[in-house]
């Protein structure tokens, strides 16, 4: 699915427009069931007001709690949802020309820190009207946003983006991706390099340089996020954990929680519908 500029899943709380750029306060009303995966003909921005929101956009694997901030260029595909309902979020939407000419088609969705998150939460503290300068104070920290999510990998403000950095060899990106597609084998790395033609301990530096985990941190998270896919289903807790390996549902438990920030019980009833 397509969305078009402006759609996203959710009701308009204000929006005002200026200078290629849209700004939208919006209450996330859509159960997570009901959202499907798309993709947005335009780039934009993602300020978390309220809730926990998370995103499955490769390269933003982590829940955003209130004050989060990420960046998906043009065409990302995700879902995006809220655990559980009311979730409340600032979108400013970039049309993919403006993206384009601002250098930020490119390089992959990302949560961003530092000075580009400051200037996100900045934007989402001003008042969206309709007058003259508050337009004009919406564009001068727009474009200050956007100058800065730019710049951001190289300043350091922004987490690791998949093939951002250059000179990522084709067989390690190939590598990342068959395990993240057979997160449910038991990880085989010597098998794996030998596949890749490279040695076990040059596999593991390679994804440490270029992706900053190793490849067995990479496995569990796929792990976990394929586990919170099918708890969303309504699978029994003890039955997901044993599918994916894990040794108790104690441990699936533990890690779950380091990673969603609550429990596989409270995650599952997020999603339910009455």
């Amino acid at each position: 699915m397509r969305l078009k500029h402006m759609q996203f899943y959710g009701h308009f709380d204000a929006r005002c427009d200026v200078a290629g750029f849209s700004i939208a306060r919006m209450v996330a009303l859509n159960p997570a069931h009901q959202v499907e995966p798309h993709e947005h003909e335009d780039g934009h921005f993602i300020v978390v007001l309220s809730g926990l929101y998370r995103s499955s956009a490769r390269g933003v694997d982590t829940l955003l709690e209130p004050g989060g901030v990420l960046w998906n260029p043009p065409g990302t595909r995700h879902v995006d949802t809220f655990a559980g309902t009311g979730g409340r979020f600032l979108a400013l939407s970039v049309k993919a020309d403006l993206a384009q000419a601002l250098g930020l088609a490119d390089g992959g969705a990302r949560r961003l820190l530092g000075a580009t998150r400051q200037a996100a939460l900045a934007l989402a503290a001003q008042p969206l009207t309709s007058d003259l300068g508050g337009l004009l104070d919406a564009e001068e920290t727009c474009q200050h946003l956007c100058l800065l999510t730019r710049g951001g990998p190289e300043r350091g403000e922004a987490l690791w983006q998949p093939g951002a950095e250059r000179g990522e060899p084709l067989w390690l990106r190939r590598c990342m991706e068959q395990l993240l597609e057979e997160c449910e084998q038991p990880l085989q790395l010597a098998a794996l390099a030998r596949t890749a033609g490279v040695h076990p301990v040059s596999m593991s530096r390679a994804f440490r340089r270029h992706y900053g985990i190793s490849p067995g941190q990479l496995q569990r998270r796929a792990q976990l996020n394929r586990a919170a896919q099918r708890l969303k289903e309504g699978r029994p807790i003890a039955e997901v954990a044993a599918s994916l390996g894990f040794a108790d549902q104690s441990h699936f438990t533990r890690l779950f929680r380091a990673e969603y920030r609550c429990t596989p019980a409270a995650w599952r009833e997020g999603f339910k519908t009455f």
